[in-house]
């Protein structure tokens, strides 16, 4: 099977990274409390620095070694269009253009200069720290840096004769293995991003990236089935042609064949069993809530004996009546309701002074989470 699958591709090829102005985000060191979750501290430093909620911000972090601190970063969604969020959805990583820049740094206390891209960026860092105490990213050019850097000095404390790099090459990330990236000026190899880095540093949206890494894993084991389905099929066609004159062997092959097909059927029941988690993980049966919808258009006379759900937007509704004139008056005050797609009155039966009904409803799923059962 090796020498079918060296014809097959091994893998999809790796997502894109993506570099975010970092001109849009501002950038604070923040202390850190030793045993806390860092995503919880993070999110209440940002609660306090920001003008506007961590819903309406793209944001990130990236901790100290120590555990001590971290280097917090946040930009308001707006500041961005829809151009430059093009690749998002498909990013191995999106992250401030600022970040690789951070494995160019001083020996000691020292400034690192970028001016590129119509931006001026400047890091200052204090000696024997692995994050800088200041970070700025302003556009414009050279004429800018003479201030910046007395800016950024003045801030972390460092005298002007501290050593300063000045990088004038290109920086890229590139995505390798699992959560694995490397940074790279041109060509030139700088340093992989620490690992402990990459799960902070993705701007994106925390739901989003979660919702990313199970697609991720589903999407992996449907690959490699994929592979071994495709792997199969290529064995059944070179034993199909090598059995022309060989009845034993087309014998074989039939057997082969017949034994992969419990191979296929659990591909396919695997596939089938991640599609309906997707789906359940996502979406969920509210019968509360849809009877919460139908309930104040029911006049006193209609009493509800049962309900059962029909699907994630179907509901029927058994009910009783003791003026038959209000089945037909509530199906038309349903039929008002924008949230149902469709009412239907079946089975209107009457005895002993009670007309009995029963209501087949289809809600509309936009009904749903404007009702805000969604």
């Amino acid at each position: 099977m090796s020498a079918l699958t060296q014809y097959l591709p091994s893998a999809l090829p790796p997502p894109p990274v993506v570099l975010a102005r970092g001109d849009a985000f501002f950038v604070r060191r923040v202390a850190l409390a030793e045993g806390e979750p860092v995503e919880a501290q993070v999110t209440l430093a940002l609660e306090g620095m920001a003008p506007f909620p961590p819903e309406q911000l793209y944001h990130g972090y990236l901790p100290a070694a120590d555990g001590r601190s971290a280097l917090v970063f946040a930009a308001f969604r707006r500041r961005f269009d829809a151009l430059e969020t093009e690749l998002w959805e498909i990013a191995a990583l999106v992250t401030p253009d600022f970040v690789p820049l951070l494995l160019v740094k001083p020996a000691g206390a020292g400034v690192t200069l970028r001016v590129a891209e119509g931006r001026v960026t400047v890091l200052a860092w204090r000696e024997g720290e692995d994050l800088p105490e200041v970070v700025i990213v302003r556009t414009g050019g050279p004429e800018q840096v003479a201030a910046l850097l007395e800016e950024v000095r003045a801030r972390a404390g460092l005298a002007a004769e501290a050593e300063l790099i000045e990088s004038v090459g290109d920086f890229t990330l590139r995505a390798g293995g699992e959560g694995e990236f490397t940074v790279f000026e041109g060509e030139r190899l700088v340093a992989p991003l620490p690992v402990a880095w990459t799960a902070g540093a993705d701007v994106r949206d925390p739901e989003f990236l979660a919702a990313r890494r199970r697609a991720g894993v589903r999407d992996h084991w449907l690959w490699r089935g994929l592979l071994g389905a495709a792997a199969v099929l290529a064995l059944a066609a070179l034993l199909q042609v090598g059995s022309g004159g060989f009845g034993l062997l087309t014998r074989r092959r039939e057997a082969q064949v017949g034994a992969q097909k419990p191979v296929v059927a659990q591909i396919d029941a695997a596939q089938m069993l991640a599609n309906r988690i997707a789906e359940l993980s996502e979406k969920r049966l509210m019968p509360f809530e849809m009877m919460a919808m139908i309930n104040p258009a029911r006049p006193e006379s209609v009493v509800f004996q049962r309900l059962v759900t029909r699907g994630l937007l179907g509901l029927e509704v058994e009910a009783q009546a003791v003026n038959p004139e209000d089945v037909g008056a509530y199906a038309n005050a349903l039929k008002a309701l924008p949230a149902l797609a469709s009412v239907q009155t079946r089975e209107v039966r009457a005895r002993d002074g009670v007309t009995s009904f029963i209501l087949a409803l289809e809600f509309k799923a936009d009904g749903l989470k404007k009702g805000g059962a969604l």
